[in-house]
């Protein structure tokens, strides 16, 4: 099964990042990290590292609200799973 963790942050960083018209080797290039990390926070493995998080809103314009809500929505799901046993 699919790690629940970070299903909407990846989506969304994905759609963001589509909609600043960057590759994810281009977004990998100016975060100054390699493609393979850009790759998974879409696939939903991981969050960015705090090293990287703001600069990466920052580059695709993402709002920090919408963002905490995307993440809160993803914090909800792991809980719900965790309790519910869904």
């Amino acid at each position: 099964m699919k790690p629940l963790e970070f299903q909407n942050l990846g989506k969304y960083l994905k759609e963001k990042r589509i909609a600043a018209g960057y590759t994810q080797a281009e977004l990998a290039a100016r975060l100054k990290v390699h493609v393979q990390f850009v790759s998974n926070w879409e696939r939903g493995l991981c969050a960015p590292p705090s090293h990287c998080f703001q600069r990466a809103l920052d580059i695709l314009k993402a709002p920090r609200k919408k963002v905490a809500e995307v993440m809160v929505l993803d914090a909800q799901k792991v809980i719900e799973a965790k309790i519910l046993k869904i």
